[in-house]
């Protein structure tokens, strides 16, 4: 018997929604548009694909190896849970800036929320 709600779509953060290969973050970073807020800095442009790709950047600057990883894990799963409400297909480089101080998902999922929906 399952439980829970069923919902159209994947929900999976697949190989080919990211950003790998370092040619690709600096064209993103150089060509696509440029959004700021209290900890994060966001690079956008719009791709050929039918889908998005994510591409996260975290400066050893940030914190310790945990912090940093944290931080990853937060915004990979905030795009995997609403990668289907952004409009169109995107190459998306979220950078996390210095200072940036979560403690809860939460509450950065708040901050990415006003940033990328």
């Amino acid at each position: 018997m399952k439980m829970g709600i069923t919902v159209k779509g994947s929900f999976r953060f697949t190989k080919k929604e990211r950003i790998t290969q370092p040619q690709d973050f600096r064209r993103v970073m150089k060509l696509g548009r440029r959004h700021a807020s209290r900890d994060f800095i966001l690079f956008i442009q719009k791709n050929e694909n039918t889908f998005h790709r994510l591409g996260i950047v975290v400066k050893k600057e940030i914190g310790p190896a945990t912090f940093r990883n944290r931080m990853k894990r937060y915004i990979r799963e905030f795009f995997r849970l609403h990668k289907h409400q952004i409009k169109g297909s995107y190459d998306i480089i979220l950078m996390v800036k210095k200072g940036c101080s979560f403690n809860r998902y939460q509450e950065a999922e708040g901050e990415l929320r006003r940033l990328i929906l």
